[in-house]
């Protein structure tokens, strides 16, 4: 609608003087968006595959402890991309991360010991990671689901060596 000169003038007149570098493509929102959105959903799906392989699968204790490590470093990455690009939800993946901890460490504590003292040790840790993640990173949710299972823990701790 304006005449060329007028838009030289204003392109002139808005980028200083400089040059607009046509070369360099810029990656469009709706790209990053998808590539986000495929880590999210990986990253989700790692919840029921984890479970998949440790529970119905008759693979190596070894095999089964090494993929969930694995999904383990994935979703830390997966979080640690989102925390420094600033994404709105990423403790979505911090929350599967402690999740998948939680389920390696135990069925790393299952497989090395027999000893339920270990293993119920492993679980009360685990929830006291959470609390003390919840209480730095200021996540309520996490915090009252923390609160929630070492109490849940420990009574049932407290029940099973009074019982026995």
């Amino acid at each position: 609608m304006l005449p060329e000169a007028y838009c030289d003038y204003l392109l002139a007149l808005y980028t200083n003087g400089e040059d607009i570098n046509e070369s360099v493509p810029v990656k469009s929102s709706n790209q990053w968006t998808q590539a986000v959105g495929i880590h999210f959903i990986l990253t989700v799906t790692m919840i029921p595959f984890s479970f998949l392989v440790v529970y119905f699968t008759e693979f190596n204790s070894l095999l089964q402890l090494g993929i969930l490590s694995f999904f383990w470093i994935y979703s830390v990455w997966v979080f640690l991309y989102c925390r420094k690009r600033e994404i709105h939800f990423h403790h979505f993946p911090l929350y599967i991360s402690l999740l998948l901890l939680l389920l390696l460490t135990t069925t790393g504590s299952i497989v090395l010991t027999a000893s339920t003292i270990i293993q119920s040790g492993t679980i009360l840790s685990n929830f006291i990671l959470w609390l003390f993640i919840s209480i730095d990173k200021k996540h309520g949710i996490l915090k009252t689901v923390s609160i929630l299972c070492i109490l849940f823990t420990s009574f049932y701790i407290i029940l099973k060596y009074l019982t026995s």
